[in-house]
């Protein structure tokens, strides 16, 4: 073939390449609507049960984007951000179990998602923020068992939400507080609800549903208009229409009194009392943390109110601090505080300084009699028939050395002469009253 033909033949393959757009993902088809050419509102079919993960080959001008009946479980961040102008898209009765919360980006246009027939028992409601213009959201038939507060944040501009065939016993108060069942009359957007199909608990947090259900005309309506209810066992069956329920009352708490100022050693009784529907329950707390305590916790005899007392017998140091007295029920938690101050000196403080006051005189005492002790010492060393005391003792003057040394000479011949006693007083100034007196031998 001539060069130049060659050349001229693959520029036009090219030409045509790009004029056909990004290719289809493999294992999916692709349909184009309202074109004879292959540009824009492209939908992407997917429902191959071979597929495992979302194709990463997605076209770029997808509008709508159809996921059905595959095996893919998990849905990763960013898997669907190569289609910033999907309007429409539908993961309809699969295995998903796994919602990333970023699973959305780069979906701003988004206005319709779809997750019935799956696995979910949670949704990433926070996700919702990347979906701005998200008018519909189906999650039918998951494992959805509760709806959390935050989700009403997500849902204010939703005006098609299906629920039904969940695992829902309760909606949260923050997100019926989101759908007016005011008369049609009045210019309000409308909202389409699907709700059937769970085990509701008929009780005050169902009060709000309760009268959308049972409204003739308003601006919300219901999929299926026959709820009832699953628990408690005496409205088993019930429908939502013949069901009378008050609505929640947050606690309310109040104290015998906010401070307290007691003695040390003293009995201290601290109380409060607290209402709300249904009838709250009460805990005490110190210092932010649970602790156990001597507490008579009793109801009155009107429903809604319970009172709280918390007994402290021999009060010290170590329970002054805040006391808070928290009442909750479904509608809420509330606190009140009593402050406790402890005044007084501790006993123990006063026994032990006492105690070291009588040894300090008890020692003072004792080096007084120490003289005395010591002269019982040496009369306990007597005999024990004499009576009269003994003088003190006398002190003896040892003989020079050079008379010794006459001594001994006088042993080998020499007549020894008598001895002659001398008495000299000693130089005691006690001798006025005890005159001691020394012996002194002297040999001549």
């Amino acid at each position: 073939m001539h060069p130049l033909l060659y050349a001229d033949l693959t520029l036009c393959l090219a030409l045509v390449v790009c004029a056909q757009g990004p290719s289809c993902p493999s294992l999916c088809a692709c349909v184009f609507h309202g074109r004879s050419n292959a540009e824009g509102l492209r939908t992407v079919l997917c429902k191959n049960p071979a597929l495992t993960a979302i194709p990463i080959d997605l076209p770029s001008d997808t509008v709508k984007f159809r996921l059905e009946r595959t095996c893919v479980s998990r849905i990763f961040r960013g898997a669907f951000s190569a289609m910033p102008e999907l309007l429409y898209l539908w993961l309809t009765y699969n295995s998903i179990t796994v919602l990333h919360p970023r699973s959305f980006t780069n979906l701003s246009f988004l206005h319709e998602l779809r997750l019935d027939g799956n696995l979910l028992s949670s949704f990433p409601w926070e996700g919702l923020r990347d979906v701005p213009r998200l008018r519909t959201l189906g999650l039918h038939n998951n494992r959805l068992a509760r709806i959390p507060p935050l989700a009403a944040r997500y849902l204010a501009n939703v005006t098609y939400l299906d629920l039904s065939s969940n695992r829902l016993s309760t909606l949260p108060t923050d997100l019926t507080a989101l759908w007016p069942f005011s008369d049609s009359t009045q210019t309000q957007r409308s909202v389409v609800l699907g709700l059937q199909d769970n085990p509701w608990v008929c009780d005050c947090r169902l009060s709000t549903l309760l009268d959308i259900s049972k409204a003739p005309e308003t601006s919300l309506v219901l999929l299926d208009r026959f709820l009832t209810c699953s628990e408690p066992p005496d409205l088993a069956g019930v429908p939502f229409q013949s069901v009378e329920l008050t609505r929640c009352r947050r606690p309310y708490v109040v104290t015998s009194a906010t401070k307290i100022t007691a003695l040390l050693g003293s009995n201290v009784l601290i109380r409060c009392e607290a209402t709300g529907h249904p009838t709250p329950t009460l805990m005490w707390i110190k210092s932010a943390r649970p602790n156990l305590y001597n507490q008579d916790v009793q109801e009155s005899p009107h429903v809604g109110i319970r009172w709280s007392a918390v007994s402290l017998n021999g009060i010290s140091y170590r329970d002054a601090g805040e006391y808070r007295c928290r009442a909750q029920n479904m509608a809420g938690i509330s606190e009140a505080i009593v402050s406790l101050n402890v005044v007084g000196v501790m006993a123990e403080y006063t026994d032990s300084k006492n105690s070291d006051q009588q040894q300090t005189a008890a020692k003072s005492n004792y080096t007084k009699r120490k003289p005395n002790q010591k002269s019982k010492a040496i009369a306990s060393l007597l005999p024990r028939n004499m009576t009269t005391p003994l003088s003190p003792p006398k002190r003896l003057m040892k003989t020079p050395k050079a008379s010794r040394d006459k001594m001994k000479r006088d042993k080998t011949g020499v007549q020894k002469l008598p001895q002659r006693h001398f008495l000299i007083a000693s130089e005691n100034p006690l001798h006025r009253r005890q005159k001691p007196v020394v012996s002194m031998s002297i040999h001549t």
